[in-house]
């Protein structure tokens, strides 16, 4: 039975389901709704026939002397705020009656163009409410003005993630839809921040349309009597061909199967490698090569090693020397030389004149600061190549004419020590690499 009563504002409350759950979407602690329910209170104060009441009367279900809000919440809100004590609403008695209602309250919440427009998340509840009430997809997407389809993805979506639907769009509802059996990837979009879920998804849909890619062009190579090679197989093959995944169809991959001949195929990344077994001619080929790289290998471990020797032997040869430079005048003169430049900006600025004769700790400063090759680099130089992101600007100089002066003094440079030195003294007049 529904009847029209004047009732007092201090008997309604707002409709709450067996679960403590609000029948109103709407979240009443933002500015926007806080500013519509103003709105609507002061077009109330204008209703000439009901002063301080809305013209659309609010829907109540009557429970003992306690009135529930079935439809009109925001209605209710704007009346307490001006100051409504009683208003005129249509009333329920029967149970079954105030369920009718409430299921078109739902649809009212989200249809109804004279309310403010609902945020995503409010339509979501809205819809959902009405979903949970068993209401036609049709019925629904009529009322949200949405397509069933996707009235009905967003159905699925909530039933994967249960209780945390509440708070989520429509589009991330659906979204969740799309991997429904992937408890994995629903849980990712469920667990995420509501402002990364568009990122998750994106990455989850990257991901799947690989794996389908993938699943694809092994079902090529399946039907082509092509196997994938299995981790524990250690047979020698070469690469037959290398096709990137994301750009090679199933007919590309056909073609590249026929003209490849492959006897196995991989999976490395993003890549399809297509490998057949090796010849006696490329095995024995490839077992030159890796002895080969082993011996270059052995050659600049000793090289290096040699280095280490030769930088020694130069510190040592200088420190038996250092008390009296007149055993080694060039090199005192050419270490001293470049004490000077490392501080000739500070000499500049002081303006004063500065004995900068050779002496032994300028020897010393002058050797700090003389750039000498890393084990790496002279490894480089001692097999002739000057790397340029190593040899640059003046130190290879710098370094040259400290190894003159060492050698006009007497110092004896061993094998690879001379093979550095010659690298860099091509380079200097151009002639290397």
């Amino acid at each position: 039975m529904q009847e029209l009563v004047n009732v007092d504002i201090e008997d309604v409350y707002p409709y709450e389901d067996a679960e403590g759950n609000s029948l109103n979407p709407r979240d009443f602690t933002t500015p926007e709704s806080a500013e519509y329910i103003a709105q609507l209170g002061g077009q109330f104060r204008f209703n000439k026939l009901n002063p301080g009441q809305p013209r659309v009367k609010p829907i109540l279900y009557r429970d003992g002397g306690i009135y529930w809000i079935i439809d009109g919440e925001c209605r209710y809100r704007a009346m307490r705020a001006i100051g409504t004590k009683r208003f005129l609403a249509e009333v329920y008695d029967d149970l079954a009656d105030a369920e009718t209602a409430r299921a078109e309250a739902a649809k009212a919440m989200v249809e109804t163009d004279c309310k403010l427009n609902l945020t995503p998340a409010e339509m979501s509840r809205g819809v959902q409410q009405m979903l949970a009430l068993d209401l036609p997809d049709e019925e629904v997407a009529a009322v949200a003005r949405i397509e069933p389809e996707k009235v009905r993805r967003a159905r699925r979506g909530a039933s994967q993630v249960a209780d945390a639907a509440y708070d989520m769009t429509l589009d991330r509802l659906m979204a969740i839809a799309e991997f429904e059996g992937d408890a994995e990837a629903v849980a990712k979009l469920r667990d995420c921040p509501q402002k990364d879920w568009r990122r998750v998804y994106e990455g989850l849909a990257r991901e799947r349309a690989h794996r389908e890619r993938v699943e694809g062009l092994e079902r090529v190579l399946a039907a082509a009597g092509v196997p994938r090679v299995a981790e524990d197989d250690e047979t020698e093959r070469r690469c037959a061909g290398n096709l990137w995944i994301d750009s090679t169809t199933p007919e590309r991959l056909e073609a590249a199967v026929a003209d490849a001949k492959p006897t196995a195929y991989d999976i490395d990344g993003n890549w399809v490698e297509l490998l057949r077994e090796e010849s006696d001619e490329e095995r024995a080929m490839g077992e030159r090569r890796r002895e080969e790289a082993a011996e270059a290998e052995r050659a600049s471990q000793r090289a290096g090693e040699l280095w280490e020797v030769e930088r020694a032997g130069m510190l040592s040869w200088l420190s038996d020397r250092i008390g009296d430079l007149k055993s080694m005048r060039r090199t005192a003169v050419a270490l001293s030389d470049r004490a000077m430049e490392s501080v000739e900006d500070v000499l500049a600025e002081m303006g004063a004149e500065v004995d900068m004769s050779p002496t032994a700790a300028l020897c010393v400063i002058g050797w700090a600061a003389t750039w000498k090759p890393d084990r790496m680099c002279a490894v480089a130089l001692a097999q002739g190549h000057a790397n340029a992101y190593q040899v640059y600007g003046e130190n290879p100089a710098r370094y040259i004419a400290l190894a003159d002066a060492m050698e006009a003094d007497g110092y004896e440079f061993g094998e690879v020590g001379q093979a550095v030195n010659e690298t860099l003294r091509k380079h200097l007049d151009g002639k290397g690499e």
